[in-house]
């Protein structure tokens, strides 16, 4: 859990696409569209923090299921053990000046997802960049329409017709993952969350109308580890940059944490 090092990098370079039509709104309205789709320099985009929270639920839920009481869910209490789930002792921590908090950094305990994914006390070890259009690729936005319901009748309401802008499905976008000094619960968390986006999630809003549904259709991996099986440690790294894993083999890693991860329920 230290960041004053730099003991491995993991780059997954991500590209996806959508299963069906995607709303990511603005949340105000424009002169085009009472919902117009979240623009980047004029192109639509999926934000790295939709995606990221989205993995962290996902991995929530099912370690939740997997290994009741032994990681933290959102909104939820803590588990016995984790100094970000137990209110109190977060809060006693969250009023020590950083280089006090540093110099606990030995006694302090996280369960394995506020360890990945970071909380008010300890900063992430992942990070996912924004989802994209590929280099030279675009879509443009259709617009839908949308009238509010009476939730007594259940029938359309007068004059409350509006619009929302969606692109439609089939769109591609690519996106990284970076995860940085990876310990072994990383990479089973890990695991579950790519194997969770190859079967399919949800992003964006409308999702009540089918919108929404995306899936990771491939990635490549670059690394460098200061682990020696691994075969490329820092200094590699630094004269050569980062190296190529073969997917099968980094696979095999995630597994293996995985494996660990549910062994030491």
């Amino acid at each position: 859990m230290n960041h004053l090092k730099l003991e491995s990098r993991y780059v997954l370079q991500c590209k996806l696409e959508s299963d069906a039509g995607l709303h990511v709104g603005t949340g105000v309205a424009s002169v085009d569209s009472d919902a117009p789709f979240l623009r980047q320099n004029g192109s639509p985009f999926i934000p790295g923090s939709s995606l990221r929270g989205v993995m962290r639920s996902t991995v929530e839920r099912i370690m939740n299921t997997l290994a009741v009481g032994k990681c933290c869910t959102l909104f939820q209490p803590g588990v016995p053990g984790c100094d970000a789930g137990n209110q109190e002792r977060r809060k006693e921590l969250e009023g020590l000046t950083s280089r006090e908090l540093d110099e606990r950094k030995g006694t302090l305990h996280f369960c394995p997802v506020c360890g990945l994914f970071g909380s008010t006390l300890l900063a992430s070890r992942l990070k996912v960049t924004d989802a994209v259009f590929p280099k030279g690729s675009s879509r443009t936005p259709s617009r839908r329409d949308g009238v509010g319901i009476d939730r007594d009748t259940g029938a359309a309401k007068e004059k409350i017709k509006y619009d929302f802008e969606v692109l439609e499905r089939g769109c591609q976008f690519e996106f990284s993952i970076q995860l940085e000094n990876a310990e072994p619960n990383d990479f089973g968390l890990l695991y579950i969350a790519v194997k969770e986006m190859e079967q399919g999630f949800d992003v964006g809003g409308k999702r009540s109308r089918g919108l929404g549904r995306v899936k990771l259709t491939g990635y490549t991996v670059q690394f460098f580890d200061q682990v020696p099986e691994r075969g490329h440690d820092l200094r590699a790294f630094l004269d050569r940059g980062m190296a190529s894993a073969d997917k099968s083999k980094f696979e095999g890693w995630l597994k293996e944490g995985f494996t660990r991860l549910m062994e030491a329920r």
